[in-house]
């Protein structure tokens, strides 16, 4: 079961020092209103304005709880970047696991301010991971963690040998090396179904469709060429039975599709999910180029989408939609600021519990914090 989490945690970089830091900000404070009728009369008030409502700015982030120094190297590399993750996202929002760009690995717990080493995961390149997916049994002791980098791993809590892991038997965490997925790295959209044994990969249009990978079993299969209707991570809603994530086709719009529950019927009608919602969550100036986004679950039907942006000098005559951002780099002085955007909203649903229906998205606040002395690498 999902908990109700209290924070959301950001990690960033200073630009001078490279010093990773960690900071937990308060939803109930900068992202939620205390009650549903405080964040509709706010959206009221908004959808009265014209154009885009201006959003309040963070001039600071929180107080770091903890500060991890990167390791020292005389080549610059953004692709080697360490990564971060929660690692047991359903269960604890204080226990965030980072990985050097050498492999090792340690998990700080927030909640007790402590620290435990965890295994090296051998093989690993110091790529940025495409993707981190947290699955598992609902009732397993602990979730597995799996990374998709220039490798596929797993963090899983158990024994050793797979075959000889029962009740009883000695457990503790162990990396193991997974076989890579036939899509290689042109990964667009990721989830999970089947109550989490099963991951499903999705290239971009065009290329190589959307491939399965059985947790239990370990193997990938083909489910066919065609592509989950999302863009990055996507979130499971048990209580709706739903799949909510990020349009590929509207920037700032979010959407859900029932029909990954029948894989077995897409994979023989050679289909994609339908989408059964579209939803807008944020309304941005046109001179806002979003950089990357990501889908945060809160617990409870809350989310906060956090969101990065470039802002751009534009002539105020061109009408174009489809604008270039490559553009703007050929011309540093057509460049504004790198910022972040985070927004809370809430599923608003009919029915009662094993008849609910998604009737919406209620928009609470956003705020903006402007990358100067330091920039947000990782949202968990």
């Amino acid at each position: 079961m999902m908990i109700n989490r209290r924070f959301v945690n950001i990690v960033a970089e200073n630009y001078k020092s490279g010093m990773y830091s960690l900071h937990r900000l308060d939803v109930s404070k900068h992202l939620f209103y205390p009650s549903a009728a405080e964040a509709d009369a706010a959206a009221s008030m908004k959808n009265g304005a014209a154009g885009p409502a201006a959003i309040p700015r963070l001039e600071r982030l929180p107080p770091p709880c903890i500060s991890f120094q990167p390791t020292p190297t005389s080549v610059s590399d953004w692709t080697s970047l360490p990564f971060f993750a929660l690692a047991s996202p359903r269960r604890s929002e204080g226990r965030i696991i980072t990985c050097t760009k050498e492999g090792d690995s340690v998990v700080y717990d927030a909640d007790s301010n402590s620290n435990q080493v965890m295994p090296s995961m051998r093989g690993y390149k110091g790529i940025q991971p495409t993707s981190i997916i947290s699955t598992g049994n609902p009732d397993a002791e602990q979730e597995d963690l799996y990374v998709l980098h220039s490798g596929f791993h797993v963090l899983r809590f158990g024994s050793a040998d797979l075959v000889y892991d029962f009740p009883g038997s000695r457990k503790s965490w162990h990396w193991d090396s997974l076989p890579r997925p036939p899509i290689n790295d042109a990964v667009r959209s990721h989830t999970v179904i089947d109550g989490g044994r099963t991951i499903c990969l999705s290239s971009f249009p065009d290329r190589f469709g959307t491939c399965c990978f059985d947790t239990v079993e370990r193997e990938w299969w083909h489910a066919g060429y065609w592509e989950l209707p999302f863009e990055g991570g996507v979130e499971y809603i048990p209580d709706l039975g739903l799949w909510l994530g990020f349009s590929p086709e509207k920037p700032n719009h979010l959407c859900a599709t029932s029909d990954l529950s029948e894989m077995e019927q897409l994979i023989a009608m050679e289909q994609p999910p339908e989408v059964s919602h579209v939803l807008e969550d944020l309304d941005t100036p046109r001179n806002w180029f979003p950089i990357r986004a990501k889908l945060i679950n809160l617990g409870g039907g809350r989310f906060c989408v956090a969101r990065v942006f470039q802002e751009v000098v534009m002539d105020t005559e061109d009408e174009s939609e489809d604008l270039d951002l490559s553009h703007f780099y050929q011309d540093l002085d057509l460049l504004g600021h790198e910022f972040s955007v985070l927004t809370g909203v809430e599923l608003v649903t009919s029915g009662s519990s094993g008849g609910k229906k998604l009737e919406g998205i209620r928009i609470h606040k956003s705020i903006r914090y402007i990358f100067s002395r330091d920039m947000i690498r990782w949202e968990l």
